[in-house]
């Protein structure tokens, strides 16, 4: 190449020309199938199939969720009523306190599965083993799931202080509306020691001031010890139990048909309120 030159693009080679289809014997060329339409039908088929199945699937989910109930943090808007308590209340404790077995029981009042337990366990041994003298239940604030939580067990061993801590407590299952979505707000629970009958003032200085601050604060640091992991927990004595009526029901049972002298920490053993 000389200098000065430039240097030039090559032209493309000419493309060869595309072979006609085949002809039909004394006819006229055939006409080429669309390939790629084709191919769209078929990715479109199958995208409709795969919705279709998605559809289904969701449709399945929920029809399970609706058989299995709520335990996944939201609650029935079915109203509930737990029946006053017949045994003896000192605080957050329920039975005589010269009873022979120690029920624990740790609840979050947001806990789905706690309002469960009020309404189908509590009530039962109340009937069959506080009022009678064999057990008593001590009711141990493990607020974990939210502010909310913390504000209503507050509430509660605030009630407590004017010997309605079972009733709040009631009161608090009743009420509950999934987690942390404003049912146990502040202007609620003022709103509840209210509709139970509590001295409202003595009940918002005892609010106010978050008198139970540190104690539901050390309820936590024992259900932890204890090797609590969900809501609701219950022990016999020191022996962790089923959250079940049957399973509560056998441990005392088998505790009272062997007495034995029982073995109380200092945090475990102490009555809540």
């Amino acid at each position: 190449m000389t200098k000065g030159s430039k240097r030039r693009a090559k032209k493309p080679a000419a493309r060869p020309a595309r072979p006609s289809a085949p002809t039909r014997a004394g006819g006229p060329p055939r006409a080429r199938r669309p390939a790629r339409a084709v191919g769209r039908f078929r990715n479109l088929g199958f995208v409709a199939a795969l919705v279709a199945a998605v559809i289904a699937a969701i449709a399945l989910i929920g029809v399970a969720n609706l058989l299995k109930g709520d335990d996944n943090g939201t609650t029935s808007n079915n109203p509930i009523d737990i029946p006053d308590h017949t045994a003896p209340a000192d605080g957050a404790t329920l039975g005589m306190t010269d009873a022979p077995v120690t029920i624990y029981q740790y609840s979050d009042f947001q806990c789905p599965n706690c309002r469960n337990a009020a309404v189908e366990i509590v009530p039962s041994l109340d009937e069959n083993y506080l009022a009678t003298g064999k057990a008593k239940l001590i009711f141990k604030n493990m607020a974990f799931i939210g502010q909310e939580s913390k504000w209503a067990a507050e509430a509660a061993l605030c009630a407590g202080d004017q010997g309605k801590f079972w009733e709040y407590h009631n009161k608090l299952f009743e009420e509950q509306d999934g987690e942390n979505k404003g049912a146990f707000k502040v202007e609620n629970l003022k709103r509840f020691a209210q509709e139970i009958g509590l001295d409202e003032a003595a009940f918002n200085t005892c609010f106010d001031e978050e008198k139970y601050n540190a104690k539901i604060a050390d309820e936590l640091s024992e259900a932890q010890r204890r090797g609590v992991s969900g809501t609701p927990t219950f022990f016999v004595g020191q022996t962790q139990v089923g959250a079940s009526y049957d399973a509560i029901s056998k441990a005392i049972d088998a505790a009272l048909a062997t007495p034995t002298p029982e073995a109380t920490p200092t945090a475990e053993g102490t009555s809540s309120g």
